[in-house]
């Protein structure tokens, strides 16, 4: 059987049976159903007129009508649209029946605008450019300085280029200014409190920092004072034979006081009233005087110490030096020492104070705005009462004056 199938002349026979059963149900499946036609008519000039007979058929909203022409052409059946039922409204779930908490909402944003905003607290930040306390930066003096002048300024210049963390921080050729502590101690002048560093296109940085003596020997060594408190310097006497007039001033005063005449009394022993206790207590008073007057100048002028320019000394740092706050005439500063954080706190504190004042005001203008709008209140009620005490009157209006009598014709 499976081999007659497989001939081609079958499969053909086959396929044409096949084709001719499909034809045959699409041509009975176009036939009209039910359809009502009536018979051609002939009108007077031999043509032929199709009409349309109405069916009288009592139909219902679904279904369908359908009529034919003369000529068994079909009309597209028209039925009307059911009227479609309104979709079903969503239920909400609650979270005890799935079991499951609702997602909590979104945070706001960090810069919204609020009605009463509230300000985080001041965290100081490290500074990104900086050298730790206790740098050494080597210097020489431009300027001799002396310690006999009360205002002694100093001037120097970086000799070298100071690295920190491979970052320069201050560069060689950097001006120091710095003002010398008043007297000497030996041999050494003190220069510490506020440094102020100025870079070559004019930026300055304040810091407080103190000379330390440097000390280099002839063999590349550093000697046993390198590093010590002051710069060390030349000490100048303008009068080497100073000591010796105090010490003869003072020998003077004591022969005179011993070579007056005195008597007993009540009150122990008393010069004699004479010309020669008189002229030796005046020598004895000037002798004095010169030896405490050569005493004091002896401090101040006569012996003091001179730093020559060009002697080298180190900067010690006593604060966190950091170059990024280095500005034309000291702005970010403001003219004295000041750190990072300290005037980011410095602006932190204004603001906080401006805040505080613009809160101040606004309570201020919402107090007197309360006040006013309660004083209209009650200026409105007032002027009702007025009004129902009155009888209706508007209010402030003067009342009526009463009719005069009419006078009567009979006596």
């Amino acid at each position: 059987m499976m081999k007659h199938l497989q001939k081609p002349a079958v499969q053909m026979v086959l396929l044409i049976v096949v084709v001719g059963i499909a034809a045959a149900v699409f041509y009975s499946s176009r036939k009209p159903v039910n359809a009502v036609v009536n018979a051609p008519k002939v009108n007077k000039e031999g043509q032929v007129v199709n009409t349309i007979v109405a069916e009288d058929k009592t139909v219902k909203q679904e279904d369908r009508r359908v009529t034919t022409v003369g000529d068994d052409q079909q009309v597209q059946p028209l039925y009307v649209q059911p009227k479609k039922q309104a979709p079903p409204s969503l239920v909400s779930t609650s979270s005890k029946s799935t079991g499951q908490k609702p997602p909590p909402p979104p945070p706001y944003p960090k810069l919204a605008h609020v009605a009463n905003p509230v300000q985080e607290d001041f965290t100081p930040q490290a500074p990104t450019l900086f050298a730790p306390r206790g740098l050494l930066i080597k210097a020489a003096l431009v300027l001799t300085v002396d310690s006999s002048s009360l205002e002694t300024p100093v001037l120097a210049l970086v000799t070298e280029d100071v690295y920190w963390n491979r970052k320069l921080i201050v560069p060689a050729g950097t001006q120091v200014l710095a003002k010398a502590a008043q007297g000497r101690v030996r041999d050494r002048i003190e220069v510490k409190g506020q440094y102020t560093f100025v870079w070559a296109d004019g930026r300055e940085y304040n810091i407080s920092c103190i000379a330390l003596d440097h000390e280099r020997e002839a063999d590349g060594t550093y000697g046993i004072t390198d590093g010590s408190s002051g710069i060390r310097g030349q000490i100048i006497k303008n009068d080497q034979y100073a000591e010796l007039k105090i010490m003869v001033a003072e020998a003077l005063q004591g022969l005179m006081n011993n070579n007056q005449t005195q008597f007993q009394s009540i009150y122990g022993l008393v010069p004699d009233n004479t010309s020669r206790n008189a002229a030796l207590g005046g020598g004895s008073q000037a002798a004095s005087a010169y030896s405490q007057l050569l005493t004091k100048k002896l401090d101040q002028d006569l012996d003091f110490v001179r730093v020559a320019a060009g002697t080298q000394f180190y900067i010690y740092t006593l604060a966190v030096f950091e170059p990024e706050l280095a500005s034309v005439a000291g702005l970010k500063q403001g003219g004295k020492e000041a750190s990072s954080w300290q005037i980011a706190q410095e602006a932190y504190a204004r603001a906080e104070a401006q805040n505080t004042a613009r809160a101040a005001s606004a309570a201020d203008t919402a107090a007197a705005t309360r006040k006013a709008e309660e004083e209209k209140r009650a200026a409105d009620r007032a002027a009702r009462v007025n009004e129902l005490i009155q009888g209706g009157s508007p209010a402030g209006a003067a009342p009526a004056a009463p009719e005069a009598p009419t006078p009567s014709s009979n006596p």
